[in-house]
């Protein structure tokens, strides 16, 4: 199903050893959005009593030694940390949680056995699962195994070949699943022409030429090829998160066929970054601080001024007709709710539309209210 290659590429040989040596604040960035999404995630399905008996599987598949070199927490201490936080709402709720580490390097694998005994996270409302197999082994083992759950999937590589076209397409087909890739973006851009590269992404055809992509921008460009693999009709959602280490750039991929999944992910972001949503670092360019700008009266920035033009015309143009609609094409703009309701609430006052909104946010896509364009 899945080619079992191995053979590394420009990435993987660039690529630090994370674990060796105390975690950068970029990985302290990701750490950090990866935590709250997964908290977040997890309030979905044992939070609200919708899901009773409902199977949580949480596969990280690149786990590392649970932390690096000062005790900091990695990915896997974090998992079973957040878990043990709604320890009595799995009991309550019946829920067979399952975690998957898997990492290449057995001996990390041998290392976080020991962090976890030492930790006292090998004990939990949860069954934990360690191997130290090659990624493509396995997850073609525990594909099969996410067909009947809820899953989380962390993908945090090194190179790029990982999350290939037939990756990503098996994954698209899970249910109720939410995927985080971290990738090494601005190693896609500088080695787009290399043929090991190519061979599991056409980045010489997403860098045509690196001159005319900024590169503070590289993320956002490559997150927009994985939207071209989507087929049209296709309602899979994606979005990015930008993360800057000295003069590199990596970023998180978002993926989820949820749009209660994409709000969570998008909370996050937002969390962090008040100003786009969506990087660490000032990715348009625009000098603006989290506490100015829109708080504070001055020019709006840049990606909230287009999504607001755009949200105006589609409104004004009878194309979103509902509150459902609305929504759905707020948050595929990286968007949450709030951010739209100052142009509606602005539009139904100057009388250019007309509708009751008893309530809008996620859940209006099962509950929609109709908007209508008032004749001039």
């Amino acid at each position: 199903m899945i080619p079992l290659h191995t053979e590394l590429t420009k990435g993987d040989f660039m690529a630090r050893d994370l674990h060796r040596e105390p975690f950068k604040d970029s990985t302290l960035a990701k750490l950090n959005l990866f935590r709250n999404h997964l908290v977040a995630w997890l309030s979905v399905f044992l939070g609200s009593g919708m899901f009773s008996g409902k199977k949580i599987r949480i596969f990280d598949f690149f786990c590392g030694p649970g932390m690096d070199s000062n005790g900091q927490k990695g990915s896997p201490l974090l998992i079973l940390e957040a878990l043990k936080g709604f320890e009595q709402k799995i009991r309550d709720g019946n829920h067979p949680v399952d975690v998957y580490f898997n990492d290449v390097d057995v001996q990390k694998v041998e290392d976080l056995k020991q962090n976890l005994s030492d930790t006292g996270h090998d004990a939990g409302p949860y069954q934990v699962h360690i191997d130290n197999k090659d990624f493509f082994e396995a997850f073609s083992l525990l594909y099969y195994e996410m067909a009947d759950s809820a899953n989380l999937l962390l993908l945090d590589q090194n190179g790029v070949k990982f999350f290939n076209t037939e990756i990503f397409r098996q994954i698209r087909l899970l249910k109720q699943t939410d995927t985080l890739v971290f990738v090494s973006s601005s190693y896609v851009r500088r080695f787009r022409q290399e043929p090991e590269i190519n061979k599991y992404l056409k980045a010489h055809k997403i860098f045509v030429d690196a001159n005319t992509t900024p590169y503070n921008e590289v993320h956002r460009v490559l997150l927009e090829y994985y939207r071209s693999l989507v087929p049209p009709g296709e309602d899979y959602l994606l979005a990015p998160f930008s993360i800057k280490s000295g003069s590199n750039i990596y970023g998180v991929i978002f993926g989820s066929n949820s749009y209660r999944g994409l709000e969570k992910f998008l909370e996050a972001a937002w969390r962090m970054d008040q100003v786009t949503g969506e990087a660490d670092y000032d990715i348009d360019r625009e000098g603006i601080a989290p506490d100015q700008g829109m708080f504070f009266g001055m020019d709006k920035p840049k990606k909230v001024k287009l999504f607001e033009e755009k949200l105006e015309a589609s409104l004004l143009d009878g194309s979103l007709d509902d509150t459902g609609k609305i929504i759905e094409f707020t948050m595929r703009q990286g968007f949450l709710s709030s951010h739209a309701r100052g142009t509606l609430k602005k539009l139904i006052k100057a009388g250019l539309i007309d509708g009751k909104i008893t309530g809008f946010g996620c859940g209006s896509r099962k509950h929609p209210e109709r908007i209508k364009v008032v004749p001039k």
